[in-house]
């Protein structure tokens, strides 16, 4: 087998030597997060709650944080945010081993790193293309997908484990030792060897801009509305997996470890089979078809009784969710131009917001309703949404 490109390069196999552990210990993390909420609560509303919480600062603090990467050393931001995630660590281990948690202490704790990753996920994404010379990069974006995707297996799958045998603080002693390894490999690399130039002027009107020609290009328009709705009818069901694990399948914390997993493992299977392919034909019809198998998946999901069953229905919501998120970022860069690219970029990765509105309104229905119930609601919602979003968009270009 010949060895994909971007390993050769130093630099991105230094990378993601220290990725790996420390994404592994972010899904541990969440794992044990999503638990000790539980435990705490017994509540669906308080999953939501802390749902919203998780994503609803990247509403905020995204788009900033993408130009404020455009204006200071990424390096340096990411040694930054990963000293905030060291941080983060240490207190909710001292807050577990003290016997003090509180939910409300879970909640600062949530959106305190949402604020950072809001500053670090822009920088990442721009490094990483750093590492490697241009004919290195379709090759380092592929496998960086992979890696993260493959840590969404790795990581629940031993949090499970780990929370019934050692129990949640040393687990967050191991997520510490983890961002450990992301550091040591972060201070190794060497910096860009070509400055990169800053951006200038007023970050405000660039922003404007940007979403000012989302709304005029209608294809781009529907294609980011369509992951904005997968986002809040859709994805927000990972909150509530907590439920699922101890009320429906009753399988305890190993058991929701892998159901945290597994939709991980579809991503990973899907993530090779695109990474094959420079270009697919008829992108927008593959993007409305992945979108509602998406949505039909997490439906059966939410009536499942079986384990095994809903596993299986999780791989594919993972992989559906790949898929249409990597379809949805080639037809934004098929269609944008060049100045604009960037700015369109960072409007769609804040479909994760709209997860965090998508939880607090589940977990708000799940107060009157079945969570079950609420949960494939809104998967009926996303998929008829995900239909009508493109049709509506042909219609307006056509009489255009």
């Amino acid at each position: 087998m010949r060895l994909p490109p971007a390993l050769r390069y130093r630099e991105f196999r230094l990378f993601t030597l220290g990725y790996l552990p420390a994404e592994t210990g972010e899904y541990i993390h969440f794992v044990v997060q999503n638990w000790l909420a539980w435990e705490l609560t017994h509540s669906a509303f308080y999953l939501g709650l802390l749902g919203f919480c998780e994503f609803a600062p990247r509403f905020v603090f995204g788009p900033i944080g993408g130009v404020i990467a455009d204006r200071m050393d990424r390096l340096k931001l990411l040694v930054i945010s990963r000293v905030a995630n060291l941080f983060h660590c240490l207190v909710f281990a001292f807050l577990v081993f003290s016997a003090l948690l509180e939910f409300w202490h879970i909640v600062v704790l949530v959106i305190f790193m949402a604020i950072v990753s809001s500053f670090s996920t822009a920088a990442q994404q721009v490094v990483i293309v750093t590492l490697v010379p241009q004919e290195g990069v379709v090759s380092a974006l592929a496998l960086h997908s992979a890696t993260h995707n493959l840590t969404k297996v790795i990581g629940p799958s031993i949090g499970g484990v780990l929370l019934t045998v050692i129990g949640p603080g040393p687990c967050l002693l191991i997520q510490a030792l983890t961002v450990g390894c992301m550091l040591v490999a972060l201070f190794k690399l060497s910096p860009p060897a070509a400055p990169m130039t800053t951006a200038k002027g007023e970050w405000l009107k660039d922003i404007v801009e940007g979403v000012s020609y989302m709304r005029q290009n209608r294809r781009v328009f529907s294609t980011i509305l369509t992951t904005y709705s997968n986002g809040f009818f859709g994805i927000s069901y990972a909150q509530f997996l907590p439920y699922f694990a101890q009320e429906v399948l009753q399988v305890g914390p190993s058991g929701y470890g892998l159901l945290v997993s597994a939709p991980g493992a579809g991503a990973v299977l899907i993530s090779f089979f695109l990474s094959t392919h420079t270009r697919l034909k008829g992108m927008r019809r593959l993007l409305v078809g992945s979108s509602l198998i998406y949505a039909v998946s997490i439906f059966f999901f939410a009536l499942s009784p079986f384990l095994t069953l809903s596993i299986l229905l999780l791989a594919l919501v993972g992989s559906m969710q790949m898929s249409y998120r990597v379809l949805a970022r080639a037809i934004i860069q098929e269609e944008c131009p060049d100045h604009l690219l960037g700015r369109a970029m960072s409007l769609f990765f804040l479909d994760r917001g709209f997860g965090s509105l998508g939880a607090i309104c589940i977990g708000s229905v799940a107060a009157v309703l079945p969570v079950p119930l609420a949960v494939a609601g809104s998967a009926v919602a996303c998929g008829i949404v995900s239909w009508v979003l493109p049709k509506a968009a042909s219609r307006q270009v056509v009489s255009r």
